[in-house]
């Protein structure tokens, strides 16, 4: 039985094409490299962010709590999700879902339920 998820973001030109599900455990990237999945124990913040660009044209250059950063499309000029993990070689991933403000609720729901 096939598992399906409790949401998926649209592949769109803002996201390269590439689709990104939310599971019941786990957040699904499918790009164009290939599928990475992040298990939920691995989560440890979750937040939708404006535009890099337009953080730095107001003077915020973002650099407390500097990580280096996995980004898998346009998140430098998009509003986007940083997701910091606790354990890979790749502890920031940013990502441009269709809609930033919903994955961010979706996920942070989902990360609740699978918590309880």
């Amino acid at each position: 039985m096939k598992e399906n998820p409790v949401y998926t973001s649209r592949s769109t030109v803002r996201s390269f094409w590439q689709e990104y599900r939310i599971y019941d455990n786990r957040v699904e990237f499918a790009t164009k490299f290939g599928l990475m999945v992040v298990p939920f124990e691995h989560i440890e913040q979750v937040d939708a962010v404006e535009s890099d660009v337009e953080g730095l044209l107001r003077g915020n250059l973002k650099l407390k709590n500097f990580r280096p950063a996995l980004k898998l499309d346009w998140a430098n000029f998009l509003e986007h999700i940083v997701l910091d993990k606790s354990e890979g070689y790749i502890r920031r991933i940013l990502f441009t879902p269709d809609d930033p403000l919903r994955f961010e609720m979706e996920l942070k729901q989902a990360l609740s339920r699978y918590g309880s």
